[in-house]
């Protein structure tokens, strides 16, 4: 182990995972994990689940739906923003 590498362990879905990170990253790490575990009691509760492995999958499928769904948003924006920059563009073409 590299002097700026530290070992920790997380839980997430009742399960002990050892990670070697950088130290700045650990406070992420611990972030995500309550994030992941929070969700999975969540949809434990909702749901009925008894498996947390079902849970675990429901997680991840949202989280991932987040991703996406924030890079559709920002294509989006910059495709307004791109159009809104051509007119400008345009106009000030006709200007001068």
């Amino acid at each position: 182990m590299e002097q700026d590498e530290l070992k920790i362990k997380l839980s997430v879905a009742d399960r002990l995972y050892p990670l070697t990170i950088v130290p700045t990253q650990e406070e992420g790490f611990r972030k995500a994990a309550k994030k992941i575990n929070d969700m999975i009691q969540e949809f434990e509760t909702i749901y009925q689940l008894r498996d947390k492995q079902d849970g675990l999958a429901m997680c991840a499928i949202t989280l991932a739906r987040q991703i996406e769904q924030t890079r559709l948003n920002e294509t989006q924006e910059d495709e307004t923003l791109k159009n809104t920059l051509q007119k400008v563009y345009n106009t000030l073409n006709q200007i001068g």
